[in-house]
Protein backbone atom coordinates (compact mmCIF):
# COMPACT_ATOMS: atom_id res chain seq x y z
CA UNK A 1 0.00 0.00 0.00
CA UNK A 2 1.38 3.28 -0.81
CA UNK A 3 0.49 6.02 1.92
CA UNK A 4 -0.56 8.26 -1.28
CA UNK A 5 -3.31 6.26 -1.60
CA UNK A 6 -5.81 3.97 0.08
CA UNK A 7 -7.14 0.58 -1.49
CA UNK A 8 -9.82 1.03 -4.10
CA UNK A 9 -8.30 4.10 -6.10
CA UNK A 10 -9.86 6.60 -2.98
CA UNK A 11 -7.83 9.72 -2.85
CA UNK A 12 -5.29 10.68 -0.48
CA UNK A 13 -6.37 11.22 2.82
CA UNK A 14 -9.28 8.64 2.85
CA UNK A 15 -10.70 6.13 4.96
CA UNK A 16 -11.59 2.82 3.75
CA UNK A 17 -13.29 0.41 5.41
CA UNK A 18 -14.11 -3.25 3.80
CA UNK A 19 -17.03 -5.64 5.13
CA UNK A 20 -17.64 -8.95 3.75
CA UNK A 21 -21.14 -10.26 2.39
CA UNK A 22 -22.18 -12.77 5.00
CA UNK A 23 -24.01 -16.37 3.91
CA UNK A 24 -27.79 -15.96 3.53
CA UNK A 25 -28.81 -19.07 5.57
CA UNK A 26 -27.23 -20.48 9.41
CA UNK A 27 -24.59 -22.51 9.68
CA UNK A 28 -25.59 -25.59 10.93
CA UNK A 29 -24.58 -27.56 14.13
CA UNK A 30 -22.38 -29.82 12.61
CA UNK A 31 -20.19 -26.42 10.95
CA UNK A 32 -19.90 -24.99 14.56
CA UNK A 33 -17.84 -28.33 15.60
CA UNK A 34 -15.99 -28.57 12.21
CA UNK A 35 -15.25 -24.83 13.00
CA UNK A 36 -13.97 -25.55 16.80
CA UNK A 37 -11.67 -28.40 15.30
CA UNK A 38 -9.88 -26.63 13.13
CA UNK A 39 -9.96 -26.59 9.27
CA UNK A 40 -7.94 -26.75 6.63
CA UNK A 41 -6.22 -22.93 5.94
CA UNK A 42 -6.97 -23.27 2.25
CA UNK A 43 -10.36 -23.18 2.80
CA UNK A 44 -10.02 -20.19 5.06
CA UNK A 45 -9.50 -17.78 2.81
CA UNK A 46 -12.26 -15.02 2.50
CA UNK A 47 -14.01 -14.72 -0.90
CA UNK A 48 -13.55 -11.12 -3.05
CA UNK A 49 -16.34 -9.99 -4.35
CA UNK A 50 -16.42 -7.61 -7.56
CA UNK A 51 -15.34 -4.35 -8.04
CA UNK A 52 -18.78 -2.48 -8.51
CA UNK A 53 -19.26 -3.42 -4.87
CA UNK A 54 -16.67 -0.87 -3.69
CA UNK A 55 -18.74 2.54 -2.93
CA UNK A 56 -16.43 5.67 -2.50
CA UNK A 57 -18.03 8.33 -0.35
CA UNK A 58 -17.51 11.80 0.90
CA UNK A 59 -16.86 12.46 4.55
CA UNK A 60 -16.99 14.89 7.88
CA UNK A 61 -13.72 17.16 7.26
CA UNK A 62 -12.77 16.81 4.15
CA UNK A 63 -12.18 12.99 5.18
CA UNK A 64 -13.12 10.40 2.23
CA UNK A 65 -14.34 7.23 2.83
CA UNK A 66 -14.24 3.85 0.65
CA UNK A 67 -16.34 1.01 1.42
CA UNK A 68 -15.65 -2.39 -0.66
CA UNK A 69 -17.97 -5.36 0.48
CA UNK A 70 -15.28 -8.23 -0.50
CA UNK A 71 -14.45 -9.46 2.57
CA UNK A 72 -16.99 -12.29 3.26
CA UNK A 73 -15.87 -15.13 5.83
CA UNK A 74 -15.59 -18.74 3.84
CA UNK A 75 -18.03 -21.42 4.75
CA UNK A 76 -15.92 -23.01 7.21
CA UNK A 77 -16.34 -20.11 9.60
CA UNK A 78 -19.81 -18.71 8.90
CA UNK A 79 -20.65 -19.89 12.92
CA UNK A 80 -17.86 -17.90 14.15
CA UNK A 81 -17.39 -14.76 11.67
CA UNK A 82 -19.87 -12.40 10.83
CA UNK A 83 -17.43 -10.70 8.09
CA UNK A 84 -13.88 -9.97 7.94
CA UNK A 85 -13.10 -6.16 7.26
CA UNK A 86 -9.74 -3.79 6.31
CA UNK A 87 -10.33 -0.03 7.57
CA UNK A 88 -6.77 2.14 6.27
CA UNK A 89 -6.40 5.88 6.92
CA UNK A 90 -3.63 7.54 5.89
CA UNK A 91 -4.36 10.95 8.22
CA UNK A 92 -3.41 11.43 11.67
CA UNK A 93 -6.29 11.28 13.38
CA UNK A 94 -9.89 10.25 12.50
CA UNK A 95 -12.80 9.99 15.08
CA UNK A 96 -15.96 8.36 14.82
CA UNK A 97 -18.57 6.13 17.10
CA UNK A 98 -18.71 2.87 17.15
CA UNK A 99 -21.70 1.08 17.05
CA UNK A 100 -23.19 -1.39 20.14
CA UNK A 101 -21.26 -4.85 17.92
CA UNK A 102 -20.28 -8.12 18.65
CA UNK A 103 -16.65 -9.27 19.34
CA UNK A 104 -14.22 -8.02 17.31
CA UNK A 105 -10.53 -9.82 16.72
CA UNK A 106 -8.47 -7.01 15.40
CA UNK A 107 -4.79 -6.84 13.70
CA UNK A 108 -3.47 -3.39 14.11
CA UNK A 109 -1.15 -3.51 11.77
CA UNK A 110 -0.31 0.48 11.70
CA UNK A 111 -0.86 3.13 14.38
CA UNK A 112 -4.10 2.52 17.04
CA UNK A 113 -7.05 2.73 17.63
CA UNK A 114 -8.40 3.93 21.04
CA UNK A 115 -12.45 3.06 22.07
CA UNK A 116 -13.60 5.28 24.98
CA UNK A 117 -16.61 3.12 26.37
CA UNK A 118 -19.93 4.39 28.11
CA UNK A 119 -18.61 5.35 31.85
CA UNK A 120 -15.59 6.74 30.39
CA UNK A 121 -12.97 3.57 30.53
CA UNK A 122 -10.44 4.40 27.55
CA UNK A 123 -8.47 1.46 26.49
CA UNK A 124 -6.15 1.46 22.98
CA UNK A 125 -6.28 -0.92 20.96
CA UNK A 126 -2.98 -2.05 19.63
CA UNK A 127 -0.73 -5.18 17.95
CA UNK A 128 -3.10 -7.75 18.32
CA UNK A 129 -6.14 -7.20 20.03
CA UNK A 130 -9.70 -8.67 21.10
CA UNK A 131 -12.59 -6.44 21.35
CA UNK A 132 -15.24 -7.93 24.03
CA UNK A 133 -19.28 -8.01 23.31
CA UNK A 134 -20.54 -4.20 23.37
CA UNK A 135 -23.67 -3.13 24.72
CA UNK A 136 -23.49 0.59 24.23
CA UNK A 137 -21.94 2.62 21.43
CA UNK A 138 -18.09 3.74 22.05
CA UNK A 139 -16.14 6.81 20.56
CA UNK A 140 -13.39 5.38 18.51
CA UNK A 141 -10.20 7.23 17.57
CA UNK A 142 -8.05 6.34 14.53
CA UNK A 143 -4.77 7.34 15.61
CA UNK A 144 -2.79 7.05 12.22
CA UNK A 145 -2.05 6.35 9.68
CA UNK A 146 -4.12 3.31 10.63
CA UNK A 147 -4.06 -0.28 9.01
CA UNK A 148 -6.40 -2.90 10.93
CA UNK A 149 -7.41 -6.10 9.82
CA UNK A 150 -10.36 -8.08 12.04
CA UNK A 151 -13.23 -10.32 11.95
CA UNK A 152 -16.58 -9.85 13.86
CA UNK A 153 -17.23 -12.60 15.76
CA UNK A 154 -20.68 -14.02 16.19
CA UNK A 155 -22.19 -14.74 19.45
CA UNK A 156 -21.02 -18.42 19.02
CA UNK A 157 -17.75 -17.15 18.07
CA UNK A 158 -17.42 -15.43 20.81
CA UNK A 159 -18.02 -18.16 23.15
CA UNK A 160 -15.80 -20.85 21.27
CA UNK A 161 -12.36 -18.35 21.42
CA UNK A 162 -13.07 -16.81 24.90
CA UNK A 163 -15.59 -19.33 26.77
CA UNK A 164 -16.62 -15.43 29.11
CA UNK A 165 -20.54 -14.94 29.99
CA UNK A 166 -21.46 -11.77 27.46
CA UNK A 167 -23.56 -10.28 30.59
CA UNK A 168 -20.57 -9.74 32.28
CA UNK A 169 -17.36 -9.53 29.84
CA UNK A 170 -18.65 -6.48 27.76
CA UNK A 171 -17.68 -3.17 26.53
CA UNK A 172 -13.85 -4.14 27.19
CA UNK A 173 -10.63 -5.27 25.78
CA UNK A 174 -9.72 -8.57 26.46
CA UNK A 175 -6.12 -8.53 27.18
CA UNK A 176 -3.23 -10.95 25.88
CA UNK A 177 -1.69 -13.32 25.67
CA UNK A 178 -4.91 -14.66 27.34
CA UNK A 179 -6.80 -14.40 24.04
CA UNK A 180 -5.43 -16.06 21.48
CA UNK A 181 -2.35 -17.98 23.37
CA UNK A 182 1.14 -17.02 22.86
CA UNK A 183 2.11 -19.37 20.35
CA UNK A 184 -0.88 -17.88 17.60
CA UNK A 185 -0.31 -14.26 18.68
CA UNK A 186 3.42 -15.03 17.76
CA UNK A 187 2.20 -16.07 14.18
CA UNK A 188 -0.32 -13.35 13.45
CA UNK A 189 2.51 -10.83 14.46
CA UNK A 190 4.40 -12.37 12.05
CA UNK A 191 1.67 -12.16 9.27
CA UNK A 192 1.23 -8.39 10.36
CA UNK A 193 4.59 -7.73 9.91
CA UNK A 194 4.96 -9.52 6.46
CA UNK A 195 1.62 -7.08 5.41
CA UNK A 196 3.28 -4.08 6.79
CA UNK A 197 6.52 -4.51 4.21
CA UNK A 198 4.12 -5.53 1.27
CA UNK A 199 5.12 -8.85 1.37
CA UNK A 200 1.30 -9.80 1.48
CA UNK A 201 -2.23 -9.38 1.02
CA UNK A 202 -4.70 -7.98 3.61
CA UNK A 203 -6.76 -11.55 2.62
CA UNK A 204 -3.47 -13.19 3.91
CA UNK A 205 -3.84 -11.94 6.90
CA UNK A 206 -7.61 -12.31 7.25
CA UNK A 207 -6.89 -16.18 6.41
CA UNK A 208 -4.05 -16.06 9.37
CA UNK A 209 -6.95 -14.64 11.76
CA UNK A 210 -9.16 -17.48 10.05
CA UNK A 211 -6.95 -19.69 11.32
CA UNK A 212 -7.03 -19.14 14.64
CA UNK A 213 -10.51 -18.48 14.71
CA UNK A 214 -10.79 -22.38 13.52
CA UNK A 215 -8.75 -23.19 16.42
CA UNK A 216 -11.26 -21.73 19.15
CA UNK A 217 -10.40 -24.08 22.27
CA UNK A 218 -13.89 -23.99 23.51
CA UNK A 219 -16.86 -26.77 22.13
CA UNK A 220 -19.99 -25.49 22.84
CA UNK A 221 -23.22 -27.66 23.97
CA UNK A 222 -25.12 -28.82 20.98
CA UNK A 223 -28.28 -27.26 22.67
CA UNK A 224 -26.94 -24.14 23.77
CA UNK A 225 -25.82 -23.52 19.52
CA UNK A 226 -29.68 -24.25 18.69
CA UNK A 227 -30.99 -21.84 21.08
CA UNK A 228 -28.71 -19.18 19.79
CA UNK A 229 -29.52 -20.08 16.25
CA UNK A 230 -33.51 -19.94 16.99
CA UNK A 231 -32.47 -16.46 18.35
CA UNK A 232 -30.50 -15.09 15.72
CA UNK A 233 -33.11 -16.94 13.27
CA UNK A 234 -35.94 -14.73 15.51
CA UNK A 235 -33.70 -11.19 15.36
CA UNK A 236 -33.45 -11.61 11.77
CA UNK A 237 -36.69 -12.32 11.03
CA UNK A 238 -38.21 -8.96 10.66
CA UNK A 239 -37.69 -5.37 12.15
CA UNK A 240 -40.22 -5.96 15.39
CA UNK A 241 -40.69 -9.74 15.76
CA UNK A 242 -42.90 -10.52 18.26
CA UNK A 243 -41.05 -12.20 21.76
CA UNK A 244 -43.99 -14.97 21.22
CA UNK A 245 -42.37 -16.28 18.46
CA UNK A 246 -38.89 -17.03 20.31
CA UNK A 247 -40.79 -18.69 22.86
CA UNK A 248 -42.52 -21.10 20.39
CA UNK A 249 -39.58 -21.51 18.74
CA UNK A 250 -36.96 -22.05 21.56
CA UNK A 251 -39.23 -25.21 23.56
CA UNK A 252 -37.44 -24.19 26.43
CA UNK A 253 -38.48 -22.37 29.90
CA UNK A 254 -38.41 -18.97 29.65
CA UNK A 255 -35.92 -18.28 32.46
CA UNK A 256 -33.42 -20.89 30.40
CA UNK A 257 -34.14 -18.49 27.32
CA UNK A 258 -33.22 -15.79 29.39
CA UNK A 259 -30.05 -17.78 30.96
CA UNK A 260 -29.03 -18.55 27.30
CA UNK A 261 -29.74 -15.12 25.71
CA UNK A 262 -27.66 -13.47 28.52
CA UNK A 263 -24.32 -15.34 27.99
CA UNK A 264 -24.38 -15.69 24.18
CA UNK A 265 -26.09 -12.06 23.48
CA UNK A 266 -25.35 -9.54 27.23
CA UNK A 267 -28.94 -9.43 27.62
CA UNK A 268 -32.55 -11.14 27.79
CA UNK A 269 -33.80 -11.17 24.41
CA UNK A 270 -36.25 -8.62 24.95
CA UNK A 271 -33.35 -6.28 25.04
CA UNK A 272 -31.26 -7.66 22.61
CA UNK A 273 -34.05 -6.72 20.13
CA UNK A 274 -33.78 -2.84 21.00
CA UNK A 275 -30.72 -3.32 20.56
CA UNK A 276 -30.70 -5.05 16.73
CA UNK A 277 -33.57 -3.03 15.98
CA UNK A 278 -31.75 0.38 16.52
CA UNK A 279 -28.78 -0.61 14.47
CA UNK A 280 -31.26 -1.89 11.81
CA UNK A 281 -32.94 1.50 11.20
CA UNK A 282 -29.84 2.91 11.61
CA UNK A 283 -28.60 1.41 8.70
CA UNK A 284 -31.89 2.38 6.76
CA UNK A 285 -30.86 5.97 7.82
CA UNK A 286 -27.34 5.37 6.79
CA UNK A 287 -28.19 3.97 3.47
CA UNK A 288 -30.81 5.70 1.42
CA UNK A 289 -30.70 3.29 -1.19
CA UNK A 290 -32.50 0.55 0.54
CA UNK A 291 -35.91 0.05 -0.29
CA UNK A 292 -38.55 2.29 0.45
CA UNK A 293 -40.81 -0.74 1.55
CA UNK A 294 -38.52 -1.46 4.20
CA UNK A 295 -37.92 2.33 5.00
CA UNK A 296 -42.15 2.25 5.56
CA UNK A 297 -42.13 -1.44 8.06
CA UNK A 298 -39.19 0.34 10.17
CA UNK A 299 -40.86 3.55 10.66
CA UNK A 300 -44.25 1.95 11.21
CA UNK A 301 -42.56 -0.49 13.34
CA UNK A 302 -39.93 1.41 15.53
CA UNK A 303 -38.74 4.65 15.95
CA UNK A 304 -36.96 5.67 19.42
CA UNK A 305 -34.19 8.59 19.12
CA UNK A 306 -32.77 7.51 22.19
CA UNK A 307 -32.15 3.85 21.82
CA UNK A 308 -30.30 5.05 18.69
CA UNK A 309 -27.96 7.33 20.13
CA UNK A 310 -27.61 4.71 22.94
CA UNK A 311 -26.57 2.59 20.53
CA UNK A 312 -25.01 3.91 17.56
CA UNK A 313 -24.07 7.25 19.28
CA UNK A 314 -25.59 8.91 16.51
CA UNK A 315 -28.87 10.94 15.74
CA UNK A 316 -30.89 10.30 13.02
CA UNK A 317 -29.54 13.60 10.70
CA UNK A 318 -25.56 12.32 11.40
CA UNK A 319 -26.26 9.31 9.96
CA UNK A 320 -26.88 10.55 6.72
CA UNK A 321 -23.33 12.15 6.71
CA UNK A 322 -20.96 9.74 4.80
CA UNK A 323 -18.36 8.77 7.30
CA UNK A 324 -16.57 5.89 8.26
CA UNK A 325 -19.73 4.71 10.40
CA UNK A 326 -21.97 5.00 7.40
CA UNK A 327 -19.93 1.97 6.18
CA UNK A 328 -19.92 0.36 9.91
CA UNK A 329 -23.83 0.39 9.14
CA UNK A 330 -24.03 -1.66 5.80
CA UNK A 331 -26.52 -4.95 6.10
CA UNK A 332 -23.63 -6.91 4.92
CA UNK A 333 -21.48 -6.56 7.90
CA UNK A 334 -24.04 -7.69 10.26
CA UNK A 335 -24.57 -11.05 9.81
CA UNK A 336 -27.79 -13.40 10.03
CA UNK A 337 -29.27 -10.77 12.02
CA UNK A 338 -29.97 -8.16 8.81
CA UNK A 339 -30.21 -10.96 6.47
CA UNK A 340 -33.77 -9.55 5.18
CA UNK A 341 -32.16 -6.35 4.67
CA UNK A 342 -29.80 -7.81 2.17
CA UNK A 343 -30.68 -7.76 -1.35
CA UNK A 344 -30.71 -11.39 -2.93
CA UNK A 345 -28.09 -13.35 -4.37
CA UNK A 346 -26.70 -12.48 -7.67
Amino acid sequence: MSSSTCQGGAPPGCVAFFVGRTPRALPSRQAVTACAKGSNRALLRPRVAPEKNREPLGGEGGVAVSVSLDRAPPPALAAAVNTFYVIETDVERVDEVLPAYPAQLVLVVRGQVRLTYAGGRTAPLTGVALNAPQLRSAACAHEGPVLLVGASCTALGWQMITNLPADEVHDRPIPAPAVPTAEQIAALEAAMAALAAGRTAPEDLCAALGTVIAQAPFALRADHVALVEAITRWLGSGFDPPLADLHDAAAVSPRQLQRIARRFFGVPPAQALKRHRAIRAAMLLAHPAQSETLRLEMMGSYFDQAHLIRYTGRTPRQLQVPTLARGLLDPHAHGHSAAFMREPAD
